[in-house]
Parts: structure tokens; C-alpha cells; sequence
């Protein structure tokens, strides 16, 4: 009778063990999945600090009220221009790695660097949105924009106002490019000012209702304004 007992302590024994070492294995696996999820997210949610920072800035300068500036430092790594953008109250940043994305409580848009870096940044209350600047020779773009339809097509008017970081016109070359909000290539115009004014007409390939990306690249200012317009 006692070698019976023996011998059912030793099955259980073989059967507790081999839970434990199940559970030990499943704890192992969790944790190697958890630090390498971890590793990942952690990296990611370096770009949307930056994107949460950028909408920060931008809501407490709204809350001052229109002609509210609010300056602060920012660093902003290498960011893909075609995919990081200001559209609405959506602030997208895409490096070919990470992927950041915030909302502030209204509308923004503004200017973003070409390389990665640190830098001197400014929110400026308007009367409908917050612009972004940077410490650039062209550190802000002001911009406005009017559809009108005929047929098929739509003409966009837009008139343009460059500033450098004191406030004051600045002239420049720029390329105007438009995107659709998925990046693709729509159409682009080039065009020098020596005022810091511009403006001028563009045909859009179609007069459907859509929502385009335009960004505007000052020459040699290092970074560049991003806006939706609706069509």
C-alpha cells in the first residue's frame, strides 16, 4: 500500500512540476513579447511626444486669445515631408520608422524643418487657427486660399505672406506643391517674391469634392508650411 502511495506522490509531483515549468515558460515568453512590444512602443511614442508637444503649445496660446505668441524649443527628428503635416487640428509626423499623431482643440498649421534637430519654435494665435514657426529665414507663411468651379475643374486662388522669426516680409523663391492626403503627387507651381507677397492661380485636375495637402517650400529656408485646403 505504501509503494502505491509512493508511486501517486510521484505522478503528482511530475504533474506539479510540469505545470510549473508550463507556467515558468509562459512567463518567459510574456516577458520576452512584453520588452520587445515595449522596446517598440517606446521608440514610437518618442515622435508622438513631439506631436503632443506641438498641440500643447498650440492649445494654450489659443486660450490666450487671438495675437497670443507663445515661444518654446523643440526637437523634431527627421521627418518625411510628404507624410508629416499640419491638416484641420491634426498634427502628423512619419519618419520612415515612426509614426506620430495628436489633435489640438482647433485648427493648425505652420511650418516644419527638413532636418532633424533643435529648434527655436513659436505658436501664434489667429482669429480661426494657431500658426506654427520656426526660427528660419522664412520662420512663417501666411496663407489664403478661394475655390471657384467651371465644368470639370476647379481654380484655386492663393494669396501668400512670408515672415521671418521678428515679423517682418521677407522675399523669396518658393515651390508650392499639392498633395493628396495620402501623399500622392497632384501638381506644383514655383514663384519669387521680393514684397514677401504672392499670389496666384492653380487648375486643379478635377472639381470632385476632395481635401488636399499644400506645402509650400521657401528656397534654401530649411523648412517648409503645411495646410489642407477643401475642394
Amino acid at each position: 500500500m505504501a509503494i502505491t502511495k509512493k508511486g501517486q506522490y510521484s505522478t503528482e509531483y511530475v504533474i506539479i512540476m510540469g505545470i510549473g515549468l508550463a507556467v515558468i515558460a509562459s512567463f518567459l515568453v510574456y516577458v520576452m513579447l512584453f520588452y520587445g512590444s515595449f522596446s517598440s512602443s517606446s521608440v514610437a511614442s518618442q515622435i508622438t511626444s513631439v506631436s503632443n508637444s506641438l498641440a500643447k503649445e498650440a492649445n494654450y496660446v489659443a486660450s490666450q486669445g487671438p495675437g497670443s505668441i507663445q515661444t518654446f524649443p523643440i526637437t523634431i527628428p527627421l521627418i518625411e515631408s510628404r507624410h508629416s503635416f499640419y491638416c484641420g487640428n491634426i498634427i502628423k509626423l512619419q519618419t520612415p520608422t515612426q509614426l506620430g499623431i495628436s489633435q489640438s482643440s482647433g485648427n493648425i498649421s505652420g511650418m516644419l524643418p527638413l532636418s532633424g534637430g533643435i529648434y527655436d519654435a513659436f505658436a501664434e494665435a489667429g482669429n480661426n487657427q494657431v500658426l506654427i514657426g520656426l526660427k528660419f529665414a522664412v520662420s512663417l507663411i501666411k496663407q489664403s486660399y478661394t475655390v471657384s468651379f467651371s465644368g470639370s475643374t476647379a481654380t484655386l486662388d492663393y494669396a501668400l505672406s512670408f515672415y521671418n522669426f521678428s515679423g517682418d516680409l521677407v522675399g523669396t523663391s518658393f515651390n508650392l506643391t499639392i498633395l493628396s492626403m495620402g501623399g500622392g503627387y497632384i501638381t506644383s507651381v514655383t514663384g519669387s517674391t521680393t514684397s514677401g507677397t504672392y499670389s496666384g492661380t492653380i487648375t486643379l485636375p478635377s472639381s470632385a469634392s476632395a481635401q488636399y495637402l499644400v506645402e509650400i517650400f521657401p528656397t534654401n529656408a530649411g523648412d517648409y508650411s503645411s495646410t489642407c485646403i477643401a475642394v
